[in-house]
């Protein structure tokens, strides 16, 4: 498995890939941190999309963007009626969950022992939302 080089490029791909999230209007988005806690990963970012189809819109604007910047996923998953997409970065996994399938799988419990950090959407401000703000101000 390509891992990134050091940790502090696999902190900044799971900032990067929160604001492409959030400009999508996931919510609950928590970043685990699993260094130390898990030999596949060093972190796990967990989203709450609303439905399949949001969840499916996420998942591919978030493969497509990142993939635009030379980031491409090790391997995508999702299947219709699962309610759970993952997309694989090697050392950042992205779930991508509907609440009541979140809620009955857990990560955050499973790795309770990994240190968690809620992120907040005003916290994440695209390029793209910037730009539009700005053109928003010149009306």
């Amino acid at each position: 498995m390509a891992k990134t080089k050091t940790v502090v490029e696999a902190r900044a791909l799971a900032e990067k890939a929160a604001a492409i999230l959030f400009s999508k209007k996931v919510e609950e988005a928590v970043l685990l941190d699993l260094r130390g806690l898990s030999s596949l990963t060093d972190y796990y970012l967990i989203c709450t999309c609303q439905n399949e189809a949001q969840m499916r819109a996420v998942l591919h604007n978030t493969s497509k963007a990142l993939s635009r910047e030379g980031i491409k996923a090790l391997r995508s998953e999702y299947h219709s009626g699962v309610r759970w997409a993952v997309l694989d970065y090697g050392d950042l996994i992205v779930h991508l969950f509907e609440k009541e399938t979140r809620s009955y799988y857990s990560l955050e419990r499973l790795w309770a022992d990994a240190k968690a950090t809620k992120l907040k959407a005003e916290d994440y401000v695209t390029h793209e939302e910037e730009t539009a703000e700005d053109e928003d101000e010149d009306l």
